[in-house]
């Protein structure tokens, strides 16, 4: 019998895992993309106003292999992000294979699901990805930079990538964007993508939107998330999903079957990495 990857119980008091430091990743920012979204990057201050990217730096191959050996000789897990990564397949899958064969290491990725054909072919090397489902399809295209059908096909594309990590056991972060005008409705319809993803490996996240220059989306108000949260984790009460609620301390809520968890009102102590603790809430 198959025993849950993530922790089925609501008490993340009982849960070992929850006070372990959390993994930590060595990030791999590639500085191209496949697709425009207006407000790529944390605050958007990573482009000018030509589009073209700030402070990215030109790296040697080689130079990449060997910040992938330091990362593995420190215990740090190599996470391939952007940009998006799906620009460098042939590099990524090379790196990937080299610390699969040499240190038995996985990598992880960071990507906006419109590779399926790539990661079908990493998939057997990851032990994570986090693919971005951004909008309901006809908001896809907005959402990304890129026109309505183009938006639609990239949503199509990131269910069939999810489906690939998910049937080969990879942990998986859908990633979903919340802006002021996004819908309970919307929510649920994305719920229903999400829902087909194995519950043992899957985790949703949602993302709250902050104010970018140049961008005229409204704000998410953060209580009104946590009442859709409710609603949508009740309906679907199988998965296990949540939101950031600030960046410090780890910072995440989480839901499961309609509960709220809050980890970070537990106690003081300090977490190390990300912040996303559900790579650890593991059964016993």
């Amino acid at each position: 019998e198959l025993r849950p990857l993530f922790h089925r119980g609501v008490d993340l008091r009982a849960v070992p895992e929850v006070r372990a430091a959390l993994p930590v990743t060595r990030i791999f920012s590639f500085g191209k993309c496949n697709v425009s979204c207006p407000y790529c990057k944390r605050d958007c201050q990573f482009r000018d106003d030509a589009g073209n990217i700030i402070v990215a730096t030109k790296v040697a191959l080689r130079d990449l292999f060997g910040l992938a050996e330091g990362a593995h000789a420190r215990g740090e897990t190599v996470r391939f992000s952007g940009g998006d990564p799906v620009v460098f397949p042939k590099e990524t899958l090379a790196i990937a294979a080299y610390m699969r064969r040499r240190h038995g290491a996985k990598v992880s990725i960071a990507h906006n699901g419109s590779g399926p054909a790539w990661v079908r072919k990493l998939a057997s090397d990851l032990s994570s990805a986090a693919i971005d489902l951004k909008a309901v399809p006809e908001k896809m295209g907005a959402v990304m930079g890129v026109g309505r059908e183009l938006g639609e096909r990239i949503y199509r594309l990131s269910e069939e990538t999810q489906k690939i990590l998910s049937q080969d056991g990879v942990v998986l972060d859908v990633r979903t964007p919340i802006f002021g005008d996004t819908t309970l409705d919307e929510m649920r319809r994305l719920a229903e993508t999400v829902a087909r993803n194995n519950p043992r490996t899957t985790f949703w996240t949602w993302r709250l939107y902050k104010a970018v220059h140049g961008c005229d989306w409204e704000v998410p108000q953060k209580e009104r998330v946590f009442e859709m949260l409710d609603r949508v984790s009740k309906e679907f009460p199988s998965h296990w999903m949540g939101v950031r609620a600030k960046w410090e301390r780890g910072g995440m809520m989480y839901w499961y079957a309609g509960t709220r968890i809050a980890p970070m009102e537990m106690d003081d102590h300090e977490e190390r990495g990300s912040g996303n603790l559900q790579t650890v809430l593991r059964a016993a």
